[in-house]
């Protein structure tokens, strides 16, 4: 009988355990925009047109193709940096922030610079909306980024 009344105190122990256990860490709702950019460096995946249709590199200027060779990495006292992918190495740096009410992203780095609208920023995607040369056309294009995870 005693052995029976441990074995139930033992499993009510462990269903009490299990069931208040995080749930796989889901992402907050109201995680803010500055903890997500400060995460993790950032890295361009793609350049998009307003429709989203892919824009070939060879179309898009030397300064924009530029940004696919950095890692970009906001830090929370408002300073950003370029990080080189194969050096490691800062190459570029200057100043990030979050203006008009968070919905757009200020960046001043040499030949980088503009207010960029905020699309989507997630832990896992920002797509940042600006306008872009296109074949020396200036048009609306989204930069697609994603968290380098180190």
């Amino acid at each position: 009988m005693n052995r029976s009344l441990n074995l139930i105190l033992v499993c009510f122990i462990l269903l009490l355990t299990v069931g208040c256990r995080d749930k796989n860490n889901p992402e907050p709702k109201n995680l803010a925009k500055t903890e997500i950019l400060v995460n993790n460096p950032w890295r361009l995946k793609d350049v998009t047109d307003a429709s989203g249709k892919s824009i070939p590199q060879n179309q898009l200027t030397i300064e924009t193709t530029a940004i696919y060779l950095f890692d970009i990495q906001f830090f929370n006292n408002n300073v950003t940096k370029a990080i080189d992918r194969v050096s490691r190495q800062v190459v570029n740096g200057g100043t990030w922030y979050l203006v008009e009410d968070e919905k757009l992203l200020d960046i001043e780095v040499s030949q980088f610079k503009g207010k960029f609208t905020i699309k989507e920023l997630t832990r896992s995607k920002m797509t940042l909306s600006n306008n872009v040369p296109v074949n020396g056309v200036s048009q609306p294009a989204n930069l697609v980024f994603e968290p380098v995870i180190q």
